[in-house]
């Protein structure tokens, strides 16, 4: 790409606003999914947020395309970590590290910065794209700083062993899970929920942490890292892994309300919504 990195985020940025304007892709799940989440929010602040999110999805796009024209310094002076000492103490104690992150800002970007700001690799799990070239397109980018690609099909294994060896995994923690799943509150409906932070966590006795991107007015991001507290259960059981899953949902939706134009609400997180708990007049 032989624009800018200002020119690549400006094209994408309107790229995201004809999407929504103009082509609909998704939007009547976005639309869904915002007033199911804020029922009290108008019309006219659903479909701003909704704008926005499409947004962030088009520059958080072309910053990937751009990401190989990236120097170490550009990246670093890219994320600003608000605790960074949060990350460094955790990974110190030499457990293992799980970082817990969503489709929030760039998460893309954001492994990248870990291994160029904090000197560990992260290895995150991801799902293999159905396209060859899409998907070794993406790998290099997440290994050019040395990070690590951990495939979804075989994580469980993958992830037991790098954490046994003190490295630290990055997980995207926040899509649908299958409908078997454990129910856990999210924006006031009970959904099911992934427990495999939890049970990592408890299982091998390492730190959870959450890390979120927001993207600044500059274009550059802010890193929020918040730790989920565990030191209370001590125990790997049922019952703590759900208690665990339900802190970081909570800490995850804590962002989400906050900064709502950076979540990724595309995504069909309401599809499984056990009848009973879901909310007469809504879509998902």
């Amino acid at each position: 790409m032989l624009l800018p990195l200002s020119g690549a985020r400006w094209l994408g940025r309107n790229l995201g606003a004809f999407v929504f304007d103009f082509l609909g892709y998704r939007k009547d799940v976005t639309l869904g999914n915002l007033r199911r989440a804020f029922p009290e929010k108008s019309d006219d602040e659903i479909v701003q947020i909704a704008r926005g999110a499409y947004k962030n999805v088009g520059i958080t796009l072309f910053e990937i395309v751009w990401y190989p024209r990236m120097s170490r310094a550009q990246v670093s002076q890219s994320m600003h970590f608000d605790n960074p000492d949060v990350l460094r103490n955790a990974y110190k104690k030499g457990k293992g590290l799980l970082i817990l992150t969503a489709h929030f800002g760039n998460w893309e970007l954001l492994g990248g910065c870990l291994v160029v700001e904090f000197g560990f690799p992260v290895a995150g799990i991801a799902r293999t794209q159905a396209n060859r070239l899409v998907d070794r397109s993406l790998n290099r980018r997440r290994l050019r700083f040395g990070n690590k690609v951990i495939p979804m099909e075989t994580s469980l294994r993958e992830v037991m062993r790098a954490l046994r060896a003190g490295e630290a995994v990055g997980i995207v923690a926040d899509q649908a899970a299958p409908k078997e799943n454990v129910l856990i509150e999210f924006f006031g409906t009970k959904l099911p929920t992934h427990q495999g932070p939890s049970v990592f966590s408890l299982k091998m006795g390492s730190p959870l942490v959450a890390v979120f991107s927001v993207r600044r007015p500059d274009g550059s991001y802010d890193a929020y890292v918040e730790e989920v507290p565990s030191a209370d259960l001590t125990e790997y059981n049922d019952e703590n892994v759900t208690e665990l899953t339900r802190r970081h949902v909570k800490i995850t939706e804590d962002f989400i309300r906050r900064f709502p134009d950076q979540w990724m609400w595309m995504h069909k997180r309401w599809k499984h919504v056990p009848p009973e708990n879901d909310r007469p007049g809504k879509s998902s």
